[in-house]
């Protein structure tokens, strides 16, 4: 990510555009990405970067639930705070319908990349530099 970022994203030569698609366990992906949201979009990417490092803990035994509201503590959420967030129907239609926006994309795993709205089959530097490039040049 960080050679892609620093090649089209801080160049502003794209706009870069995150979605959430929860994969296995979708249970403990899905609180992960309701929890970044109730924190704010300032905290939504640190979130989602503290989980992603905590993956050893998540699958290592440790209760899923103990690592998420570890994590939803850090940025400032009170356990209350954090199942709320994580049950409440409103967020979870929410959640639902994003996914499936990106089944109807035709994402079915991750990642996925698209470009102008073109699944792009080689998700390497190289391969989404090929699709985007072809793009820029347009």
């Amino acid at each position: 990510y960080e050679p892609f970022k620093a090649k089209y994203i801080d160049t502003n030569q794209i706009r870069f555009v995150f979605r959430e698609f929860p994969t296995p366990p979708q249970d403990v992906a899905a609180a992960g990405f309701l929890m970044a949201r109730c924190a704010g979009e300032d905290k939504y990417f640190d979130i989602v970067h503290e989980i992603m490092a905590s993956q050893p803990e998540l699958f290592g035994g440790t209760p899923p639930r103990n690592v998420l509201l570890r994590i939803a503590n850090g940025a400032g959420l009170s356990e209350e705070q954090f199942t709320q967030c994580v049950s409440d129907p409103d967020n979870i239609a929410a959640l639902e319908a994003r996914v499936r926006q990106g089944v109807e994309a035709g994402v079915n795993g991750t990642p996925t990349f698209m470009v102008n709205g073109q699944r792009v089959a080689d998700p390497s530097l190289a391969g989404l530099s090929a699709a985007i490039d072809a793009e820029l040049a347009k």
